[in-house]
């Protein structure tokens, strides 16, 4: 059961209550004892122990509000009325303040006790009004922040937007001439006589060209819309075929790799080179996330279902025609194909922000890979998950739902 403190308009236990409830009694009973056990004859200390009665009234009407200052007053009436009856003479003239004292008793306990329940009552609707304020202010900021986020994806997509209009230029002014760039410095490379020095200007060369051909095909990945080659396929092939693309990269690096597959075919029907480009783009993320070398596991398995904490992805909205995405009752098991590394791994703080354009943060990394990667996970209502401890390594997660149409052959 609560109470109220009708003075600070705030509930107070129950123990408080029973002690201020024995402290007003003790009043009174100290008051009334002091009227009894004193002659009549020295009234100036009845005067001051009448008016003394006031005392356990205003703290009843404080505390407990018409109930205790009312409740006070009554009870202090049912005691001061037999002392004067019996030791001031009863009835009569002289008597008259003494009778008018209980009836203020009576008014001042009642009116006190009300006031004190209308002023807790508006300290209580204030604080109500400051609780709506406080929840409205935190919805406003909610408000602002989803604001700013739009803002930024606002600002995205204007970005996006100028690398779709780029794009068709820098497919034919860039990547053609780098092509020939690279294949002239080959050229030139096989016909001037060996030199380490001559061969390492050349290798530098050939290296920044090949990272600006990277680069124009990332932002030309990023913006343009690939149509669907729907086929079945074995999944460890495609597998096995961006091992092989990456192998010698990955020696060169001094990684190691190891891969870890189903002894039985794993077949899909869907795109297989988006899948080999979601492949190729994690494996190039794994990397760089290990500029002193480590190790790469790549690992296929059945599943179930997807992990509980993994949101599906949504269908892009922008290119409806050509996805496929599977409805739930046709998902018959996930195949789960992870990538593993032994690399730096990536801050907490910036696993949110992993797969947003743009955002890298490696010196020289353009911060589309991851953002290809997502896209395509999108359009073909795939889903991917992500692991990593600082220090420790980061590990992929990427499911694509078996449908009921689909088999092992």
């Amino acid at each position: 059961m609560e109470f109220l403190n009708f003075q600070k308009g705030e509930p107070t236990s129950l123990a408080q209550q029973i002690f201020l409830a024995v402290i007003i009694l003790l009043l009174i009973a100290l008051i009334s004892f002091l009227h009894y056990s004193t002659p009549t004859n020295k009234w100036q200390f009845h005067i001051i122990y009448m008016q003394s009665y006031f005392i356990p009234i205003l703290i009843g009407a404080l505390q407990f509000g018409v109930k205790g200052g009312l409740g006070s007053a009554i009870v202090i009436s049912l005691i001061y009325f037999p002392h004067i009856m019996l030791q001031w003479g009863g009835i009569n003239e002289n008597n008259l303040l003494r009778f008018i004292q209980i009836v203020l008793f009576n008014v001042i306990g009642y009116f006190t006790g009300l006031k004190a329940e209308r002023e807790a009552e508006e300290k209580r609707r204030f604080q109500e009004v400051a609780l709506q304020l406080q929840q409205s202010f935190r919805k406003i900021q909610e408000q602002a922040t989803k604001l700013a986020e739009l803002e930024e994806q606002l600002r995205i997509t204007d970005r996006l937007a100028i690398v779709g209009e780029l794009s068709a230029s820098l497919a034919h002014e860039v990547r053609n001439p780098l092509g020939a760039i690279q294949g002239a410095v080959e050229i030139l490379r096989d016909e001037v006589p060996k030199d380490p020095n001559t061969e390492k200007f050349f290798d530098i060369l050939l290296q920044e060209t090949r990272r600006l051909s990277d680069v124009v095909e990332n932002y030309l990945g990023l913006a343009r819309k690939d149509k669907h080659v729907l086929s079945k396929f074995d999944v460890r092939e495609v597998l096995q075929t961006s091992m092989v693309l990456f192998e010698k990269s990955a020696q060169k690096a001094g990684i190691d790799m190891e891969m870890d597959l189903p002894d039985f075919p794993v077949i899909l029907y869907g795109d297989a080179i988006q899948l080999q480009q979601i492949m190729l783009n994690l494996l190039l993320n794994a990397r760089e996330a290990m500029p002193h070398g480590g190790k790469i596991e790549i690992r296929c398995r059945l599943v179930s279902g997807a992990p509980a904490e993994t949101k599906p992805t949504h269908q892009d909205e922008s290119d409806t025609s050509n996805a496929s995405v599977p409805s739930p009752e046709n998902i018959r098991e996930w195949v789960c194909i992870s990538v593993q590394d032994s690399g730096v791994g990536i801050p907490p703080e910036n696993l949110h922000r992993i797969f947003d354009p743009f955002f890298t943060t490696k010196a020289r990394g353009t911060g589309l890979g991851l953002a290809i990667v997502k896209r395509i996970v999108e359009k073909n209502g795939w889903r991917i998950s992500v692991d990593s401890q600082p220090g420790e390594g980061t590990r992929f997660d990427l499911y694509i739902p078996r449908t009921k149409k689909q088999g092992e052959s």
